[in-house]
């Protein structure tokens, strides 16, 4: 079932972050406040972090000629390095949300053997049975409505002997510190969020849906990294990080004083100075799945 344009705007928002947590929809965010978001979502580019990994997982099994599809690729990671790093390969960048897609078509302009394009994951009827060799997804399969038809879709494109790399959130602290600022806003805590970042963080869900959608449990290995979030030196930007995905819901409630105080109260919580005094938030964990057909 087609989401509406409001629940993909949340998607690409929460998905690249974190890569929103509450339930409005997501924020247009001014110059300023579209550079904060864009730095925060750099952060994926750490070596511990997920693109760098699931590069590497992908070179490992890459054949010369290879078909690969990334999907809720966002503005494009990891399929943009993937490809450049296999020129001879065809990778396909896809997302859900039309604006995503526009910017990761920008972003491989240069790159003759990527093709950014929409799609659901839940149908993906652009693609034949058994014609892809490679699906890769960084922190996309929380987000489906239904995440075995997802991972049904997946499955039926990779051809036999096809491999997923997939990521998914055990641990996010700016989701914890956003949770904390709204507690105190609203005098109570937020309901649970309708696009949860943290929906498959629960250990053996994921591993459990991937078999119900007709993957071998025996192909199936997971390994777990962290990497931090830098909120740099800066008091005002470190601010801004920690109520990124709350803009509109606090303009709309006029609290930005006591989200301030709250932000302030609780950051040191989930975060530490390190030896340059810049605020690192270090425990953002993730797990990665490999599953071959």
């Amino acid at each position: 079932m087609m989401l509406t344009r409001n629940s993909r705007l949340i998607c690409q928002s929460v998905r690249l972050l974190t890569k929103r947590q509450f339930s409005s929809p997501a924020p247009v965010f001014d110059a300023e406040m579209a550079a904060v978001y864009s730095k925060m979502a750099n952060q994926h580019k750490h070596p511990a972090g997920p693109w760098p990994i699931m590069v590497d997982e992908v070179l490992k099994v890459a054949k010369a000629g290879d078909k690969i599809v990334d999907v809720a690729s966002g503005m494009g990671e990891p399929a943009l390095t993937i490809a450049k790093a296999l020129p001879d390969a065809t990778v396909f960048s896809t997302d859900f949300s039309e604006d995503m897609v526009a910017k990761a078509g920008v972003a491989a302009a240069d790159v003759p053997n990527m093709t950014a394009s929409w799609m659901d994951a839940q149908d993906m009827k652009d693609f034949e049975d058994s014609s892809v060799d490679i699906v890769t997804c960084c922190y996309g399969y929380m987000f489906p409505e239904d995440k075995v038809k997802a991972l049904q879709e997946t499955r039926r494109i990779l051809k036999d002997g096809g491999v997923l790399v997939a990521t998914t959130w055990d641990n996010v602290d700016i989701l914890k510190i956003s949770r904390d600022i709204m507690t105190e806003v609203i005098g109570e805590a937020p309901p649970p969020p309708p696009l949860n970042p943290m929906s498959l963080s629960e250990p053996g869900l994921f591993e459990s849906l991937i078999v119900e959608a007709g993957f071998d449990k025996s192909k199936i290995t997971q390994t777990t990294s962290s990497y931090p979030f830098d909120l740099g030196n800066e008091r005002d930007f470190q601010f801004k990080v920690g109520t990124l995905l709350l803009r509109d819901k606090l303009d709309e409630l006029d609290g930005w004083d006591v989200a301030e105080k709250a932000f302030w109260d609780n950051i040191d919580k989930y975060s530490e100075i390190d030896e340059n005094g810049n605020r690192v938030m270090p425990s953002n964990t993730f797990r990665m799945t490999i599953v071959k057909k």
